[in-house]
C-alpha cells in the first residue's frame, strides 16, 4: 500500500498519542498500515499495561479504526 501524505499524518498522530499515553514505555515503536488500512501497533513492551496503554492511546487517536496490537511483552 503506497503511504500518501494524509496517511503518513494519520500513522505520525497515532503515534504522538501512543507516546504521550505510554511515557516511552514502548521500546522499538512502529505503526503502520497493513494491506488491507489496518493500523498495526509493532513494538516491545516490559508489561502487559503499557502494551493496553498504547492500544488505548491509538484507539482514541482512530476513531472507529481497526487496530492489531501486535507488540511484544517481555
Amino acid at each position: 500500500m503506497q503511504t500518501t501524505d494524509s496517511s503518513r499524518d494519520v500513522l505520525s498522530h497515532v503515534t504522538h498519542r501512543i507516546h504521550s499515553r505510554t511515557h516511552g514505555r514502548i521500546r522499538d515503536l512502529h505503526v503502520e498500515f497493513d494491506g488491507s488500512g489496518t493500523v498495526v501497533l509493532r513494538g516491545r513492551a516490559s508489561t502487559y499495561y503499557a502494551k493496553q496503554l498504547a492500544q488505548h492511546g491509538a484507539l482514541e487517536a482512530l476513531a472507529g479504526e481497526t487496530v492489531v496490537n501486535a507488540i511484544d511483552v517481555g
